[in-house]
């Protein structure tokens, strides 16, 4: 059973490389800041303004929105390697919460021994505070992939204006069970979502027969994948600083992404996973600037 989940869970890394190359989706999607002459941002922009090139073809506007907030999940694993002791932990947690501009949407949620909500997505960053006292110390591994597909799923299913991220805070102990068909979905609504993931794991899993390694291995992958951060370490004494370090990076992509717009528009031309993308905007004395997932 072990080797079998560990060919699954490195068939896993090699599609998660892999995904990039082989994505061609009918609908895309582009984001746009767009500033007057004056320098300050257009608020007010219509899709009949926009127009979109691919390979010099022009492309079908379906919509154009505000970008909306910063959606942030926080997945922790709750077993013993993060939470003996779990002051670490909380003071990391609080630190990364506190940081969090205004506006910025967020949801707690624990691993172990599977996911369990512990504050739902809420702009009240006091709720999301007091949450963190609520996170029981568990005995059993947290549910790493499981908890991350989990988390990619809701992304898939909100369908309100928000730019996607997680955070993941994992460990290296535990067995991962994949399935062939979560690979490819959880790659393809990582690109298809524009989600960034951060990830963080703690080592210390040693029992071969609890450890496979993979949480380390998929947690690099989709990072990589999604353009995130990743780190693994050693102590829970550095959870209380590393924790509040990502806070920082999601508080600075906030004020990035501000005065943002979302482009969702379909290609007319033959779909190729590597595309040359031109974007401009009729209203004159505007500058445009683009990113493929709001960053």
């Amino acid at each position: 059973m072990h080797q079998t989940l560990r060919y699954v869970a490195l068939t896993a890394i090699v599609l998660l490389m892999g995904a990039p190359l082989a994505h061609a989706q009918k609908t895309k999607q582009i984001f746009l800041r767009v500033t007057g002459a004056n320098g300050a941002a257009v608020t007010d922009l219509q899709a009949s303004e926009v127009k979109v090139l691919e390979d010099d073809m022009p492309c079908k506007i379906l919509k154009v929105e505000p970008a909306g907030p910063i959606k942030l999940q926080v997945l922790v694993d709750n077993g013993p390697l993060n939470t003996d002791p779990i002051n670490n932990l909380r003071d990391g947690l609080r630190a990364m919460f506190e940081k969090l501009p205004e506006g910025v949407e967020a949801s707690l949620y624990t691993t172990a021994p599977q996911g369990r909500a512990i504050v739902k997505n809420t702009a009240d960053h006091k709720k999301l505070i007091d949450g963190i006292a609520v996170i029981p110390p568990d005995r059993g591994t947290g549910a790493f992939f499981e908890s991350l597909l989990d988390a990619v799923d809701r992304v898939d299913h909100d369908k309100a204006p928000g730019i996607p991220t997680i955070v993941a805070i994992g460990t290296n102990a535990g067995l991962e069970r994949i399935s062939d068909r979560d690979i490819p979905d959880i790659q393809d609504k990582i690109i298809k979502d524009g989600i960034r993931i951060n990830v963080v794991i703690m080592m210390g899993g040693t029992n071969a027969s609890s450890t496979s390694g993979t949480q380390l291995e998929i947690g690099q992958s989709v990072a990589r994948l999604s353009g995130g951060h990743f780190e693994n370490i050693n102590s829970t004494n550095r959870l209380a600083t590393l924790i509040p370090e990502i806070g920082q990076l999601v508080a600075l992509n906030a004020a990035a992404q501000q005065n943002q717009y979302r482009v969702t528009y379909e290609p007319q031309g033959k779909r190729n996973s590597s595309v040359k993308v031109g974007v401009s905007v009729s209203r004159d004395g505007t500058t445009v600037t683009t990113s493929r997932d709001g960053r």
